[in-house]
């Protein structure tokens, strides 16, 4: 995962260089811009948090540049700073799209603090959503976990909730196999005492709906005295 980063655009170069320092103790990059004109025609990363000053943000020419579009901008979060306390301006600023602000003057470890605690969650949600948004593809089964559909040989797959989260679990991780008792957590909630009769019978269940449309690939493997695997052995791609 490429570094995180905080941006910041100031005409006062020495204004956030107390922040820099503490950034940089915590592996976060620092960068600063004179203009909101050179920012946007020199930076390009995504993923990081961007500071600037409300009454840049709030000017007319900036705003038609729109300036709070933020995935235009590609910056995660966006931080105002005002000098003068004016609530107004910062009002105004969070009706344009601001997530937070600092008054200034700013005591540097704090606003450091703060920005190491955001970058922290962004990465965690960062990756969060990686794992759970990306759509399995293979061969013919291509599996997208944020509308819960599977698509079998050009066939969506009418899939219950359990068995869904079954052949999901499975086909995002087809190098593991997972035992009974983990699947049947998984899907009762609840521990098996040593019965997986509810969870054999999803599987089951599973295996003939995905045959009656694809009779000539197993793609739930039993291993033996162990649990389920998923059969990847024609896999393509992940994206």
């Amino acid at each position: 995962m490429p570094r995180s980063k905080v941006v910041a655009i100031s005409s006062d170069s020495s204004l956030f260089d107390e922040i820099h320092t503490y950034l940089s103790r915590h592996d976060i990059d620092y960068q600063r811009y004179d203009s909101f004109e050179a920012y946007s025609e020199h930076y390009d990363a995504s993923n990081h948090s961007l500071i600037v000053d409300t009454q840049l943000a709030l000017d007319s020419v900036v705003k038609e540049m729109s300036l709070f579009e933020k995935n235009r901008l590609n910056c995660t979060y966006l931080v105002v700073y005002e000098h003068s306390n004016c609530i107004q301006s910062l009002k105004r600023a969070f009706e344009y799209g601001a997530d937070d602000y600092l008054i200034l003057p700013i005591q540097p470890e704090l606003v450091s603090l703060k920005l190491i605690a955001l970058q922290k969650r962004l990465e965690f949600w960062s990756n969060l959503n990686s794992n759970e948004q990306n759509t399995i593809v293979f061969n013919n089964l291509t599996i997208e976990p944020l509308s819960k559909q599977i698509m079998l040989n050009n066939h969506k797959l009418d899939l219950t909730h359990s068995e869904f989260n079954i052949l999901y679990t499975l086909a995002k991780n087809p190098n593991d196999v997972f035992n009974m008792e983990y699947l049947f957590q998984m899907i009762t909630g609840q521990k098996s005492l040593g019965d997986y009769n509810a969870l054999m019978t999803h599987v089951s269940r599973l295996r003939k709906k995905i045959a009656h449309i694809d009779p000539t690939h197993h793609y739930i493997l039993t291993v033996r005295n162990k649990g389920y695997k998923f059969n990847a052995l024609r896999a393509e791609q992940t994206y």
